[in-house]
Order: C-alpha cells, then sequence, then structure tokens
C-alpha cells in the first residue's frame, strides 16, 4: 500500500471511529455529517470523498461491527472442543454475540436490529471479511445438515435464523420482553437445532 493510499484509509478511519463514538453517544438520527468531521479533525468536503451521505456510513458501520462480532464469535468457536457438530457450533456462535450484547448494550441498540450477516449485504472492509465469509460458508454448505439443500434455501435458513435471533436478543437483553435472555436462551437454542436438523 503506498502512503497516499495509507492516509487516505487512516482519513476513512478517522471518520468511521468518529461516526461510531457519536452514534453510540447521540444515535445517527441526532448526529450531523459536521458533527462527525469535527471529531475526526477533518473537513466538511473531506467527508463527501469517502461517503456519499450518514446512511453511508452507519450502513458501513453496521457492516464493521458485524463482521467484527462475528469475527470473534468465529475464533472462539474454533477453541471449543464441546462444539462438535454443525447445530453446537451456530450456538455456540450466537450464544457468544448474545453475550457481548450483554457486556455492550450500546452497541445492541446502535445494531438494533440490523446485524449483517456474511453473504447478505455489503459488509464493511469486504477484503478482510472475504476469508471470515469463505470460512463460513465452506463450513455451512459441508455440514450434514445442510446436505441436500440449495444454496438459496441455505441463505434463506440461515438468514431467517440469525434475523430471529437477533430480534429476540434485542428485546430480551434491552427490554426483557418476553422474557430475559437467559430464560429466553434455551427456547431459541432449541428453535435453532430443530432448524438445522437433518432431513431424512
Amino acid at each position: 500500500m503506498s502512503i497516499v493510499e495509507g492516509k487516505k484509509q487512516e482519513k476513512r478511519r478517522a471518520l468511521l471511529d468518529a461516526a461510531y463514538e457519536l452514534f453510540l453517544e447521540r444515535g445517527p438520527a441526532k448526529t450531523s455529517v459536521a458533527d462527525i468531521t469535527s471529531l475526526a479533525k477533518v473537513a466538511k468536503g473531506t467527508f463527501y470523498l469517502y461517503f456519499p451521505d450518514k446512511n453511508a456510513v452507519t450502513q458501513a458501520l453496521l457492516g464493521k461491527v458485524s463482521y467484527q462480532l462475528l469475527n470473534d464469535a468465529c475464533d472462539a468457536v474454533e477453541h471449543q472442543s464441546d462444539a462438535v457438530t454443525f447445530p453446537d457450533k451456530m450456538i455456540f456462535v450466537i450464544d457468544h454475540i448474545i453475550e457481548a450484547f450483554r457486556k455492550d448494550v450500546l452497541m445492541l441498540k446502535f445494531l438494533e436490529r440490523s446485524f449483517v450477516w456474511p453473504g447478505l449485504d455489503q459488509l464493511e472492509a469486504s477484503t478482510e471479511a472475504e476469508p471470515l465469509m469463505r470460512k463460513l460458508l465452506d463450513a455451512i454448505l459441508t455440514s450434514p445438515e445442510m446436505a441436500g439443500r440449495t444454496e438459496r434455501e441455505i441463505y434463506q435458513r440461515i438468514t431467517a435464523l440469525g434475523s430471529m435471533c437477533m430480534s429476540v436478543c434485542y428485546s430480551s437483553v434491552l427490554e426483557g420482553k418476553p422474557d430475559d435472555i437467559e430464560a429466553m436462551k434455551p427456547v431459541l437454542y432449541d428453535i435453532v437445532r430443530r432448524s438445522l436438523k437433518v432431513e431424512k
């Protein structure tokens, strides 16, 4: 990477970091582009060299935060000897992410129900995310639970499970509805196991 390209990446990172800090503190709706550039210590015009508008920054951050959560969870599951089957690993990953949200409710509030699952949207820093996406897709496609299903069917099933887990996590952790997250975990994980059951 050239010095010029390195500086561009630094400015973009500074804008993303500033936006994330402000979004956690105030929420995206109460944060302006001027607020972001002021905290990032760059000229307002610089913002538009990297992002067309504030929504683009929000989408980039949703991808970046989601990717980091998923990457951490996948790293952890590789060192978990108890997670042998694909459903076991899926549940471990979901549980790891839920615990991260419990420790950082501001992050959960920012993501709301918009966790970005690999392949579902544009992940921030897609070049960085590509190895993780490929690893996850390989694990999913080669699992006995997914045998006989088309890629589209697998995509639909994983998307539905991910969206359901995110919605339950948001409601249970932040609002205690329909119950607290510890009470909801057995219900949630039972649904995951049933959804990933090997079809005979």
